[in-house]
């Protein structure tokens, strides 16, 4: 899909991969972008990019911001489903909100709003990005709600994918950790898991799948055969979960 010419909202807008991502595409010609966080200091004041408040765990709030992006722009081409976020801990304490949470945010609002893309978009050509990460295919101790909302969406995604109209797109983006403010609201002092890239490669990679419709996005050049090699030799996983666990267990000491 080129990108010029198009209706775009980005969640998540308000820092890391999203914003970075703001940045570029405002930059192509004849875009219109709705930019969309909790906070919205932080984006560049520019006219073709319309910020919107909105907290996306929330269904009204999400269909309040579709709402003020047909006004605006009258119609989307493309949503990128990017906000989310991590707790890095050791689960004990019950709490339903604490749980439905991290779900509504990560998993329900991306597959509600691509949903209301559909129904949207009768016709016309349409793309929704997701973004995933490689923990949907590599959990990690310490992020097991966040793992769990990953791997819903890498599922999710696999059945879709045969669901999806001819005249829609879904990609999904699997980044390894990226140097973003992301583990540090996770918890304090976190560790940042192995292996590590810029928003940078991750937001050429994202402009590269849309470019070619792609369906799958592993912006670290070396993940798919580290995955492959886990796969065959499993006591890769062990040794690695191994290293993870004592980091955990380093973690809650240090914070007694």
């Amino acid at each position: 899909m080129n990108l010029e010419n198009k209706r775009i909202i980005i969640t998540g807008a308000t820092s890391g991969i999203g914003l970075h991502l703001l940045k570029v595409i405002s930059k192509i010609k004849r875009t219109q972008l709705i930019a969309v966080g909790r906070k919205i200091e932080n984006i560049p004041q520019k006219e073709n990019i319309f910020p919107y408040r909105a907290d996306v765990s929330k269904e009204e709030e999400v269909d309040n911001m579709f709402k003020f992006a047909i006004e605006k722009m009258n119609g989307i081409d493309i949503f990128f489903a990017n906000a989310g976020y991590s707790y890095y801990e050791k689960l004990g304490k019950a709490s339903w909100q604490h749980v439905n949470n991290i779900f509504a945010t990560n998993v329900v609002s991306p597959i509600y709003s691509l949903t209301r893309m559909i129904e949207l978009n009768k016709s016309s050509e349409f793309m929704v990005i997701i973004s995933c990460s490689v923990i949907g295919k590599l959990p990690f101790p310490g992020f097991s709600l966040y793992t769990g909302t990953k791997f819903a969406l890498d599922g999710f995604n696999t059945a879709m994918q045969y669901e999806m109209h001819e005249n829609g797109h879904l990609m999904m983006v699997y980044p390894v950790a990226t140097y973003t403010e992301f583990f540090n609201r996770a918890g304090e002092n976190v560790y940042m898991p192995w292996p590590h890239q810029k928003s940078g490669k991750v937001v050429k990679a994202i402009l590269k799948g849309i470019n070619k419709n792609k369906k799958r996005v592993y912006p670290f050049p070396f993940i798919k055969p580290i995955l492959y090699l886990m796969n065959v030799f499993p006591f890769i996983y062990d040794i690695y979960h191994s290293i993870q666990k004592r980091k955990l267990e380093r973690w809650i000491d240090n914070r007694l």
